[in-house]
C-alpha cells in the first residue's frame, strides 16, 4: 500500500502573550523539520531583547527563526507591506524545500497579511496597512484640530464609515480623511469593493490552502498571574538597564537627526518604553530619590497593566477574526490549553503535534475545532450622559454598558442628585409662594 502523500501546511500558532506560543512553535519546528516566521512588529527591530521577549540564541539554534532583529530602531518608515513582502518569499522557499513554515507572534495585522490576500496592491488603499500613498505625518490642516472635530468632518465626508470609528480614535479618523482627500473616494466604498472582489464579508481570500491554526489558551486568572510574574522576571533579568541604554543612545541620535521622540512610531511605541519614560528622563541622582522610586514602581505597574491589556486585545482579535462567522476564507482553529504547565506535554504538545501531523497527511484531525459564533456587528451611535458623555459605536457595546454595575451606580447617584435638586426647587417654590401670599395679605 502506497504511503499517504505528505503535504506541507502553513502552521499558525495563535494565542495571547504569555501562553507559550514560542515554546510550542519551536517544538513543532523540531518535530516536523520546520522554521519559524516571527510576526511581532517590535521584534523586527534590533535591540531590546528582554522587553520584546525575543527567543534566546539557544532557542534559535533549536529551530531557525526569520523576521527578527533586521531593522534599526530609528527606522520609522517600515510598515506591514514591507514586512509581508519580505516574509512571503521566505515562506514560499520553505514550502519548496518541503520545510514547514510556522507563523507565530503577537502582531495581529502581520499575521493577517501573511494568511490573507488583502488586495492591498490595488491603486487605492483604504486601510493604514500601507502608508506609502498617504501622508506619514499629519497634514497641517488636521495637526492642530481636535479629534472630535475631525470626526465631525468625517461624518460629513463619509458618514457610513464615521459610524464605525470611535470619535476618539484619531489615527483611524485621520487615515479615513486622507483616503478621501488624496484619492477623492470614500474609504467605505473601497471596503465594499474589496469585499465584492474577495467574495466574502472578510477582507480577502486565503493565501495558502488549508492552513493549520492552533490556538493556545490559558485560564484568565492563571494568565494574569503569569504575565505579572513575567514582568517581575524581566526586571530581574536587567530590563531597566536595557531600557536606559536604549533610551540614552537613541534619544541622542534622534536629537542629532533633528527629530522629536515619537512614542507612536517604530520601536518607540513598544510596551515598556512608554511606561517608563518618566523614570528614564531622570538623572541618576533623581532615580535614587523618593520621586525616582515612586516613578519606578509606577512604571512597573503600568507595564503590567499594558501587558494584560495587550493579552486581552489579542484574545479578542482571535475570536473576532476566526470565530465570528463561518466562511470559506476563515480556516478552522484547533485549541489546546496551557493553564497547567506541569501537564504541557499531555495538554499542549501532543494534541498540537497530532493536529499538524493530520494536516500533513491530508486527513481530519481528532481534535474538534473551535465553534463559530454567528455575530453581525450592529453599529448604533450612543452617548451616555450619565457617564460623562462616554461614546459607544455598536449596539452590543451600548447594551453591555447600560447593564454594567459602574453605569448603574452612576445612574443611582445622578437620580439622587436630581431628587435633591427637585426637593430644593420645590421648597424654593413653596417659600416663594408663601412670600407672595404674605405680601397679598
Amino acid at each position: 500500500m502506497a504511503a499517504p502523500c505528505r503535504r506541507i501546511p502553513v502552521v499558525v500558532v495563535l494565542g495571547a502573550t504569555g501562553t507559550g506560543k514560542s515554546k510550542l512553535a519551536i517544538e513543532i519546528g523540531r518535530r516536523f523539520n520546520g522554521e519559524i516566521i516571527s510576526t511581532d512588529s517590535m521584534q523586527i527591530y534590533k535591540g531590546l531583547d528582554i522587553v520584546t521577549n525575543k527567543v534566546t540564541p539557544q532557542e534559535q539554534d533549536e529551530c531557525p527563526h526569520h523576521m527578527i532583529s533586521y531593522l534599526s530602531p530609528l527606522q520609522y518608515s517600515h510598515n506591514v507591506v514591507n514586512f509581508r513582502n519580505k516574509a512571503l518569499p521566505i515562506i514560499d522557499k520553505l514550502i519548496s524545500e518541503e520545510k514547514v513554515p510556522i507563523i507565530v507572534g503577537g502582531t495581529n495585522y502581520y499575521i493577517e497579511s501573511l494568511l490573507w490576500n488583502f488586495l492591498i496592491n490595488k491603486k487605492v488603499k483604504a486601510s493604514s496597512t500601507d502608508d506609502s500613498e498617504l501622508k506619514k505625518e499629519e497634514d497641517p490642516s488636521v495637526a492642530g484640530v481636535d479629534t472630535i472635530q475631525l470626526h465631525k468632518r468625517l461624518q460629513e465626508k463619509d458618514p457610513e464609515l464615521a459610524k464605525k470609528i470611535h470619535p476618539h480614535n484619531r489615527r483611524k479618523i485621520v487615515r479615513a480623511l486622507e483616503v478621501y482627500d488624496v484619492h477623492g473616494v470614500k474609504a467605505s466604498d473601497i471596503y465594499k469593493i474589496q469585499q465584492e472582489d474577495s467574495g466574502s464579508n472578510q477582507r480577502g481570500v486565503l493565501r495558502y490552502t488549508d492552513p493549520c491554526l492552533i490556538w493556545i489558551q490559558t485560564d484568565h486568572d492563571v494568565l494574569i498571574k503569569r504575565l505579572n510574574d513575567r514582568v517581575d522576571a524581566m526586571i530581574e533579568k536587567g530590563l531597566l538597564k536595557e531600557l536606559k541604554d536604549f533610551y540614552d543612545e537613541n534619544f541622542q541620535q534622534t536629537l542629532d537627526n533633528k527629530r522629536n521622540l515619537d512614542y507612536e512610531s517604530g520601536l518607540f511605541q513598544l510596551i515598556g518604553l512608554k511606561e517608563f519614560r518618566k523614570y528614564l528622563r531622570l538623572t541618576e541622582e533623581e532615580k535614587n530619590s523618593d520621586k525616582g522610586r515612586e516613578l519606578l514602581e509606577e512604571g512597573i505597574e503600568l507595564l503590567k497593566i499594558a501587558t494584560r491589556q495587550y493579552a486581552k486585545k489579542q484574545i479578542r482579535w482571535i475570536k473576532n477574526r476566526f470565530l465570528k462567522s463561518q466562511s470559506t476564507n476563515v480556516p478552522p482553529v484547533y485549541s489546546v490549553n496551557s493553564t497547567h504547565v506541569d501537564q504541557w506535554d499531555e495538554l499542549v504538545s501532543k494534541p498540537a503535534m497530532k493536529t499538524v501531523e493530520a494536516f500533513m497527511k491530508g486527513i481530519k484531525p481528532d481534535i474538534v475545532p473551535e465553534p463559530f459564533t454567528e455575530f453581525k456587528t450592529e453599529y448604533e451611535y450612543n452617548i451616555c450622559d450619565v457617564c460623562n458623555g462616554k461614546v459607544f459605536i455598536t449596539k452590543f457595546e451600548w447594551e453591555n454598558h447600560i447593564s454594567c454595575k459602574k453605569h448603574n451606580k452612576s445612574l443611582v447617584r445622578k437620580r439622587k442628585r436630581e431628587g435633591k435638586s427637585d426637593i430644593k426647587r420645590q421648597k424654593l417654590e413653596e417659600d416663594q409662594s408663601k412670600e407672595t401670599i404674605e405680601e397679598m395679605s
